[in-house]
């Protein structure tokens, strides 16, 4: 589970609050809809390692396929999300605060400040066919080893002991290997990626605002830019023009009322920032391939 920053970053809940790990190893089903997961960025940074399948990821306005041992590495504060391939996928999904590397400040400065600092990294794909790739996806795999994934359904099932101390070998080792292959400068200064910036602002401005009224030109306030332009950074960025991301972020918020409450839905519509129930309908059917109720319905029946 996690929960929105007031700069609209999202807080990551962990299995363990003190130990800033988290790690699974997923099945996702060639059917598997992503509706409810959004575009976000988080402090934390990522890898993926995909061992079955493939997964696709938007990623900073690009779009990177991975297929089997394949993965890849996303830096902290990077605008992304999993999308489907429309293929049974296995993959290791492994995310960890930078904090936990910076047991000194001389670490922090030399060997983690250096790398999620620097925005000539936002991402770096991963491939087994090159040897410093491979060390990094194998330590990831290696994880499972000692991390209770989505695998162990067990009730029963005890962690290892020492699985904390187990999995931060396995995270010194990627995060070496990642930093002696990057060739970092240390006294190397990068620039801000300003557009990423004005995107953050404008998606944070909508997640704040989107039961209220909101046109095109209020965006382009929030990011200082004329029409042309805030529609090209979101259609770079996030696939969908300003409105259309509008209009897809409240029918991502009204599921969880659909399914959490017993509010109309013409209730619905108004608490999201549709002015229209059979609007708010026709938007989510064409968007969900059902309408809120049918919605409503399937969701109810799963549990």
């Amino acid at each position: 589970m996690s929960y929105i920053r007031e700069d609209k970053s999202e807080f990551l809940q962990y299995d363990n609050p003190d130990f800033q790990v988290f790690f699974r190893k997923n099945y996702i089903p060639a059917a598997f809809k992503f509706d409810e997961i959004f575009i976000h960025w988080h402090d934390e940074v990522e890898f993926l390692y995909v061992v079955e399948g493939s997964v696709g990821y938007r990623l900073n306005g690009s779009y990177v396929k991975m297929n089997a041992g394949e993965g890849i590495f996303v830096n902290s504060r990077q605008l992304h999300v999993i999308a489907s391939e429309n293929v049974d996928c296995v993959l290791y999904c492994l995310i960890f605060h930078p904090m936990i590397l910076s047991s000194s400040n001389c670490i922090a400065a030399t060997y983690v400040n250096t790398i999620i600092n620097n925005d000539s990294i936002p991402h770096m794909f991963l491939s087994e066919e090159i040897p410093w790739h491979k060390k990094i996806l194998h330590s990831i795999k290696n994880i499972e080893n000692y991390e209770k994934s989505t695998d162990f359904c067990d009730e029963n099932y005890v962690e290892p002991i020492g699985h904390e101390l187990s999995t931060m070998k396995e995270i010194y080792d990627i995060w070496y290997t990642l930093y002696l292959n990057l060739g970092i400068e240390k006294s190397g200064k990068v620039s801000q990626n300003h557009d990423l910036y004005t995107v953050k602002q404008m998606i944070g401005f909508i997640q704040d605002n989107y039961k209220e009224k909101i046109v095109l030109d209020d965006i382009c306030n929030i990011g200082s830019v004329g029409k042309t332009k805030c529609t090209a950074l979101f259609n770079s960025y996030t696939n969908m023009t300003p409105m259309e991301y509008v209009k897809s972020y409240r029918i991502d918020k009204s599921t969880a009322m659909l399914t959490q409450t017993d509010m109309s839905v013409t209730e619905i519509a108004g608490e999201v920032g549709f002015m229209d129930g059979s609007y708010f309908t026709k938007a989510f059917r064409s968007c969900l391939g059902m309408t809120p109720l049918e919605f409503r319905k399937c969701m109810r029946n799963e549990k």
